[in-house]
């Protein structure tokens, strides 16, 4: 079917036609694509679309959000995740910025929305969708369309219910859903729950061969087996394998279960690489590892391992980088500057980023009951990214096996195995407690009414015995009303102001408790009230207690009342003092072992946790602690002493030059607007003095 026969059909689309043409250079559509449109979803109808990984999802989904439009109706685009959310933002403005309004919002939980009303097509992630629900900003209303990507994520533990009840909540207000999957076994059950025509297909433009190296060769499913040419004696298996496909001018993804090993990996594959690189390459990549040596204000040691391994051609991917580095590393993996990424598995469900050969060392990773294997369907995600739209014309998916017992065991588990059925992961308590909440903030409720919702969701399809989520429900509403979060007036359940509060900051409500108890105690310990914040569900997964910090730790711990399951709270809370201590991520992450990337992350936390502890307080008239976790919040964002905090307010004075300035007797805003052009320059530079003094009407002059 050509692309152009779907605006001869709707005439509307004829300019999205042609962007699709010229940006995408696409003419002909991919078979399950023409049976998504023949489907009817531009004419009204819900629409489930389980295909693999870059088998077209992305035109379908951008046809339905740009129809919508032409009707006069809002659009929704729900992501699972904030880097996909922007990766998708950037493609849409880019492609179709001139049809359409296009806006995103994935962050600010604590927002109305009501500034996000004049776009026609907004990008949310599930949890800002979720807490914008919770605001009721009038335009909700006008939503006609909502498109789900990665619907079949309903099954993870961690956001799978937050989409579940987003989802729900939006079949409650009539939406047209367009739910993107990838193949997984009960499509089926999710086209019945969304009342929705299903269209499941194994198609893939590019064709994936499956295999499992082992003793010099790979044996492949699809194919030939390939053996390869004899190698040095000390050469690894990953490195036959991944310099094989950079002398073949292609790229590849190696998928390891920890990050000291995607680490490792890349260092080492890097020197096999870099032999193989031209010069032209190589200055790239030289440019690349400076930018990323110059995240921080101090390179930690891991920034000048991953600048290095970069110099090489190879790079390492996992939640401990920067977030800007992360993206460095993605671009130029995307402009073929890098030719290897060593990645921990999450990568596999981030952002797009194929490759020829996709090779997954660990099928193992650490559990609840030691090493397990990883789930099959994980597995066939890291699978997925192998073969490069546009560029391949095969993709190889590779597991290494180390014998041949554990080749026919990987054979038969993740080569000619299925995965298992999506499940509702929703039947929890402490999620449960959180959207109870935020269900009843929207609207009053009944408990019959609350019932009825819960009989809606994906859990009550999957299990029509609904008496056990029915018993967490009552058991939730008494800790609700008991923790003063509702009322019970005429058999209605309605939030209390504090109550409403509480779902408006998208907080656990056992967070919430335990915050107003720690305000009732008014503790003056900085590192008491962080280890309160620390020990909440919402900064969950803590980082575990190493042996090289238990001396430190232990001995600071008890001089504190506080209980031993609370170690590991007080270790990051004992992180965060050192930090506000002005000590450098390089000592953050020798002495306790949290790289730039994740401690940024609890920062963020941090951050929202403290606003969201003043905003109860404030509620609940403690106004002494206010002001201490308003100042606390400062300290925390930008790492600085008390002392420093005058100065940090300014724009372009971060922590280290507003050091800079304190030790040579300039401390307050005041003292610079009394200090000389001339000494300022000296201490911060002639091109940050000049913008300082301009930004406080100091008549800089150009010369400067």
């Amino acid at each position: 079917m050509k692309i152009t026969e779907v605006s001869d059909k709707y005439p509307v689309l004829k300019g999205v036609v042609q962007r699709l043409q010229e940006v995408d250079g696409i003419d002909e559509l991919y078979p399950p694509q023409k049976e998504a449109i023949e489907s009817g979803f531009l004419d009204g109808k819900n629409l489930v679309l389980s295909i693999p990984t870059a088998s077209g999802k992305t035109l379908i989904a951008e046809l339905a959000l740009m129809n919508e439009t032409f009707k006069g109706k809002k659009a929704i685009y729900l992501s699972p995740l904030r880097a996909l959310a922007s990766e998708k933002y950037e493609e849409m403005t880019e492609k179709y910025g001139k049809l359409a309004k296009i806006g995103i919002a994935i962050g600010e939980y604590d927002s109305t929305g009501a500034d996000l009303k004049d776009y026609d097509i907004l990008i949310l992630t599930n949890e800002k969708m979720d807490a914008l629900m919770r605001h009721g900003p009038e335009w909700l209303n006008d939503l006609g369309l909502v498109v789900i990507d990665e619907v079949h994520l309903i099954q993870d533990k961690g956001r799978g219910p937050t989409l579940e009840i987003v989802t729900t909540k939006l079949m409650d207000r009539n939406m047209q859903f367009l739910a993107l999957s990838a193949t997984i076994e009960n499509s089926d059950e999710i086209a019945k729950w969304l009342n929705a025509e299903l269209v499941k297909s194994d198609f893939r433009p590019v064709k994936l061969s499956r295999g499992i190296f082992l003793n010099n060769e790979i044996s492949f499913k699809e194919k030939e087996n390939y053996k390869f040419k004899e190698a040095p004696p000390r050469t690894t298996p990953l490195a036959l394998l991944t310099t094989d496909i950079v002398q073949n001018k292609a790229q590849s993804l190696i998928f390891v279960n920890a990050r000291r090993s995607a680490e490792k990996e890349a260092e080492e594959n890097s020197k096999e690489i870099f032999p193989l690189l031209d010069d032209e390459t190589k200055k790239e990549l030289e440019t690349l590892a400076k930018k990323i040596e110059s995240v921080l204000d101090s390179p930690t040691k891991q920034c000048k391992r991953l600048a290095k391994c970069v110099r090489n051609g190879a790079a390492f991917h996992h939640a401990g980088l920067h977030s800007k580095q992360r993206s460095l590393i993605e671009n130029n993996f995307k402009k073929n500057n890098l030719k290897l990424i060593c990645a921990t598995p999450t990568l596999a469900a981030g952002v797009n980023l194929p490759s020829k050969r996709v090779v997954i060392r660990d099928y193992k990773r650490y559990g609840n009951f030691g090493m397990e294997p990883i789930p099959i369907h994980e597995i066939h995600q890291m699978f997925g990214r192998a073969g490069r739209p546009k560029y391949d014309t095969e993709g190889e998916a590779v597991l290494l096996a180390r014998t041949v017992d554990e080749f026919d065991q990987l054979w038969d588990h993740y080569i000619d195995g299925r995965p298992d059925p999506v499940t509702s992961k929703l039947g929890v308590e402490p999620t449960m407690r959180t959207h109870i909440l935020g269900l009843i903030a929207e609207q009053e409720r009944t408990k019959k009414q609350l019932f009825e919702f819960f009989g809606r969701t994906f859990y009550a399809l999957q299990y029509s015995d609904t008496e056990a989520l029915e018993q967490i429900i009552e058991k939730i509403l008494d800790s609700l009303f008991k923790w003063d979060f509702i009322d019970h007036r005429n058999n209605r359940f309605k939030c209390t102001r504090l109550g409403s509060r509480v779902a408006q900051l998208y907080l656990d409500p056992l967070t919430a408790f335990e915050f107003m108890r720690m305000l009732e105690r008014n503790p003056d310990d900085d590192l008491v009230i962080l280890t309160i914040l620390s020990d909440s569900a919402e900064m969950r997964p803590l980082s575990g207690i190493r042996r090289g910090e238990e001396s430190l730790l232990y001995e600071e711990f008890e001089k504190y009342d506080l209980g031993d399951e609370q170690l590991r709270a007080f270790k990051n809370a004992f992180v965060f003092c050192e930090w506000m201590q002005e000590k450098t991520d390089d000592y953050i992450f020798d002495t306790f072992g949290m790289p730039p990337g994740t401690f940024r992350m609890k920062l963020n936390t941090a951050d929202w946790l403290m606003y969201a502890c003043s905003e109860i307080a404030r509620l609940s008239g403690r106004d002494k602690m206010i002001d201490k976790m308003n100042i606390l919040r400062k300290r925390l964002k930008y790492g600085v002493k008390l002392e420093l905090l005058p100065l940090i307010r300014i724009r372009n004075i971060g922590r280290a030059r507003a050091r800079k300035l304190h030790s040579d007797g300039i401390k307050t805003v005041d003292d610079i607007k009394t200090s000389n052009a001339e000494k300022l320059s000296t201490i911060l530079g002639k091109k940050v003095a000049f913008k300082i003094m301009n930004q406080l009407d100091m008549n800089p002059q150009t010369e400067l």
